[in-house]
């Protein structure tokens, strides 16, 4: 998740391996029912060569389970505790995936922000929503940088607005406005941890049953 600002730029960033959290918060009329919706917040994981992202909280969290791009096995796929399942995606569900990407580049804009002990300069980014486009704007930081993963659906499936491969560093605060409604989205990051995240928890629990990812999206 970068962008080649300068070679001195880059060479000044570290590579962040831990888990981050970002903390969901709806503002707006008819925020609190959307927010029941939503999870309470996002946890990633970055391992050396994969990386996991999971949904606690809300109907969204109940419904995403754990999302998982392996670098290692080369495999993509989604593990529903509660149903002691993983869905795992085939070539053809990351390309859809990629269709929805969006390849902006990413506005420098006036305004800093500091968050957990990082400058964070403010960013603006269209992305398509419903068939519209509408503006989010994401406070990064050069000091870090998120691990390349060289895996299948890697920005497809882990990250959301996040997702972007053009950011120039490391984003900490996204907002983004809902489309129709008049609510704005905000995910800001209240926790960085570099403890180093255990190889095992990104692989396929071995005793849970493999289904075709499109079970999980309703297909048969």
């Amino acid at each position: 998740m970068l962008l080649a600002c300068s070679a001195t730029a880059i060479s000044a960033q570290k590579t962040f391996y831990g888990t981050v959290e970002y903390a969901y918060e709806m503002q707006g009329e008819g925020a609190e029912m959307m927010a029941a919706f939503l999870p309470e917040k996002m946890v990633i994981k970055y391992g050396d060569k994969s990386m996991m992202t999971t949904m606690e909280g809300g109907m969204m969290g109940e419904m995403m389970g754990r999302i998982i791009v392996n670098g290692q096995t080369g495999e993509s796929f989604v593990v529903k505790e509660s149903e002691q399942a993983v869905y795992l995606m085939k070539e053809a569900d990351i390309e859809n995936a990629a269709e929805d990407m969006d390849a902006s580049k990413p506005v420098k804009e006036e305004g800093t922000m500091e968050i957990l002990g990082y400058s964070c300069q403010k960013y603006k980014l269209p992305i398509m929503q419903d068939g519209q486009e509408t503006m989010q704007y994401i406070w990064i930081t050069e000091a870090l940088k998120a691990p390349q993963i060289d895996a299948p659906g890697m920005n497809q499936l882990n990250n959301g607005p996040l997702s972007s491969t053009n950011l120039p560093g490391f984003p900490l605060r996204v907002e983004v406005a809902i489309p129709q409604t008049g609510m704005m989205l905000t995910m800001m990051a209240t926790k960085l941890d570099d403890t180093k995240v255990d190889a095992t928890e990104f692989e396929r629990p071995k005793d849970y049953e493999v289904k075709d990812f499109s079970e999980m999206m309703g297909g048969k």
